[in-house]
């Protein structure tokens, strides 16, 4: 992201007269739940804590980026359940990955509805309960100030239910514990069946011919260390 694209002069930067009311507090996502059929599902696996201990956001290549800020700007507006903690995330990684293009036809078409969105997110950045759900007031207000960007109800009913594009983005956290792959059964092949499977001596275990020929010639030099012993301690008579 470049200083040009990502921070914009004060003169050239849309005006925004949006003040956010958001449930901020626990209490309030309670009783917006308790008021709701949908069950509250609040940060089961502890994300809050372990994002910052660091974090990558992995986009799906081939991903219109576009489009998943509209879906999810639109999930601000439509959705009951708000957006969770990676939707979150996400929705600002789009945004710096969109604000790196340098294609003046890209520019021309989506500069001031960036500019809109940077803003937006300005005022959302210091956002630390999640999932985030606005209010009824400023539901109205973001609808209003990003019509052209925010998709109709239709449109976003049916984005929604493309599966590829919800599964479209994945957060990876660095505490997450990746387990090791197992090592292939390694077995002798069977002659000209044999495709390449037939196991290789190096790394299947066995030991090599140093290891055994170091075996030998310890039992050999013991054998020989006991037999001195025992000429040494017993007399043996003609």
């Amino acid at each position: 992201m470049t200083e040009e694209s990502s921070v914009l002069p004060p003169a050239e930067r849309s005006s925004l007269d949006l003040d956010l009311d958001i449930l901020n507090t626990s209490d309030d996502v309670a009783k917006y739940f308790e008021q709701s059929s949908r069950p509250c599902n609040f940060d089961p696996r502890d994300l809050s804590r372990r994002i910052k201990r660091g974090y990558k956001m992995i986009i799906k290549k081939g991903t219109n980026r576009i489009v998943l800020l509209r879906f999810l700007l639109a999930k601000l507006v439509y959705s009951v359940e708000g957006l969770s903690l990676e939707e979150y995330l996400c929705l600002f990684h789009l945004y710096y990955d969109l604000t790196e293009i340098k294609d003046p036809i890209f520019w021309s078409k989506y500069k001031e509805k960036l500019e809109r969105v940077q803003l937006l997110l300005e005022k959302m950045s210091g956002i630390t309960i999640f999932p985030v759900i606005f209010r009824a007031p400023t539901v109205e207000k973001v609808r209003a100030s990003f019509q052209d960007i925010i998709p109709s109800p239709r449109e976003y009913y049916g984005l929604s239910g493309q599966r590829d594009l919800r599964q479209s983005f994945r957060l990876v956290l660095n505490d997450t514990l990746v387990p090791k792959r197992c090592p292939p059964v390694r077995f002798i092949g069977v002659g000209y069946k044999d495709k390449g499977t037939r196991r290789d001596t190096a790394v299947d275990g066995s030991p090599g011919w140093k290891e055994i020929g170091t075996f030998f010639s310890n039992q050999e030099r013991e054998a020989e260390e006991l037999d001195s012993s025992i000429s040494e301690t017993y007399e043996f008579e003609d």
